[in-house]
Parts: structure tokens; sequence; C-alpha cells
């Protein structure tokens, strides 16, 4: 798309076969912030899947062990 939509007052530049669209540098970097945000986002999400696919092959295996919260908070010293 070369073409902006209606109302849109950013600059439109030819680089060789490429459109371009020229943005102010405040706005250029919000966008690579939320940009950046979307990519912790998504690998949070992706850690969190593997975590749980983890956590269901140990119980189809059998192998998880649950350990009560108070003895937990024993072990680590959190009881009053």
């Amino acid at each position: 798309m070369t073409e902006l939509p209606v109302g849109d007052d950013h600059q439109v530049i030819r680089l060789g076969d490429e459109a371009a669209v020229v943005v102010p540098l405040d706005e250029y970097r919000r966008l690579r912030e939320l940009e950046r945000r979307a990519q912790l986002a998504e690998q949070a999400d992706a850690e969190e899947a593997e975590a749980l696919a983890e956590y269901r092959a140990q119980q189809d295996a059998g192998t998880v062990t649950a350990i009560p919260q108070d003895e937990v908070r024993r072990r680590f010293g959190l009881t009053n």
C-alpha cells in the first residue's frame, strides 16, 4: 500500500521500489516501545505455555510432587 488513509498527514517518500512514511521521531520511538512490549509479552506467553506443557507432561508421567503451603512456608522460614 503506497497511499495513506484519508486524513493522515504523514509524508510518503519513495526509496527505490519501496514507499516509506516519514514520522516524527517521538512517534517512531513510541512505536518501537510498543513493539518491544509486544515482543516481551509474546516471549512471556511462550515461556508460560512451555512451563504448562512441561507440568502436564510430568502430570501424565506421575512425577508431580505436591507440597502443602504450610510446609513450603516452614521450609522458607516464613512461619509466624
